[in-house]
């Protein structure tokens, strides 16, 4: 069954990549949440997803130059204002605890693409190990070589390639540096390239599918292992809805 991921959390409703938007995911019956992580000023790593604050909280200031205690100070419930609580960033260790003894796939991309983060792959693999959340998480970027260095320091963690360009034969690709899954923008996707990655035996999951016509393209492929949407009930709804 293809799995229903909350990208961002379920981030259609609540303030992405908040601890809000990750129990609103949960309490809906999401199969699992994909989220972003980068390392404070003091190296802890934090969820969110843009390098800058100024997006999300109208701050200039670049995550990696704050400390995590100066990053809790900051609501990041932006366009949500008024309609919840007050929202934090959280730290790696909070979304963990959250999802600890739950059956919930964790689909965590590297913000490295940009800053590199020296050491983040292992303080997260650290992290990982000590919340006994080896079987289910999935580590992507659209930096490889992150995932290369995640694949040298933990071979037996499922990794993900992050791609939003027409990668020539990418199935090979993935083969080609050990990696399981391929991770598309969705709008790359069609018929012969799926035919391809399912020959491969290269599991996909593409994002970011919004629209119930893309939706229900994909829940009719074959090799299609989740799809990840800011609006997950709709996932859920569709694929439910053709059991």
């Amino acid at each position: 069954m293809v799995k229903a991921i909350a990208h961002r959390g379920f981030s259609a409703r609540y303030p992405e990549n908040s601890m809000l938007a990750f129990e609103k995911a949960i309490e809906i019956g999401a199969n699992g949440a994909e989220f972003d992580v980068q390392l404070s000023r003091d190296g802890v790593p934090v969820v969110f997803h843009d390098e800058s604050l100024l997006r999300i909280a109208g701050d200039e200031r670049l995550i990696k130059d704050l400390t995590v205690q100066e990053l809790r100070q900051i609501d990041i419930s932006y366009r949500f204002k008024g309609e919840c609580a007050a929202q934090y960033i959280p730290t790696l260790e909070e979304y963990f605890s959250l999802v600890q003894n739950l059956d919930f796939l964790s689909v965590l991309e590297f913000k490295t693409a940009i800053f590199e983060y020296d050491g983040i792959e292992q303080k997260v693999i650290n992290l990982i190990r000590k919340y006994g959340l080896s079987k289910r998480i999935v580590l992507s970027s659209f930096n490889h070589y992150t995932l290369l260095r995640c694949k040298s320091i933990a071979p037996d963690l499922p990794c993900g390639i992050l791609y939003e360009c027409r990668i020539a034969e990418p199935q090979d690709y993935c083969a080609r540096l050990g990696m399981q899954f391929l991770h598309p923008d969705y709008r790359f996707l069609s018929d012969s390239e799926l035919d391809k990655y399912e020959r491969a035996n290269i599991k996909t999951s593409p994002w970011t599918v919004d629209h119930d016509e893309d939706i229900r393209y994909l829940l009719s492929q074959k090799n299609i292992f989740a799809i990840m949407s800011n609006k997950p009930d709709r996932v859920l709804a569709l694929r439910d809805s053709t059991i």
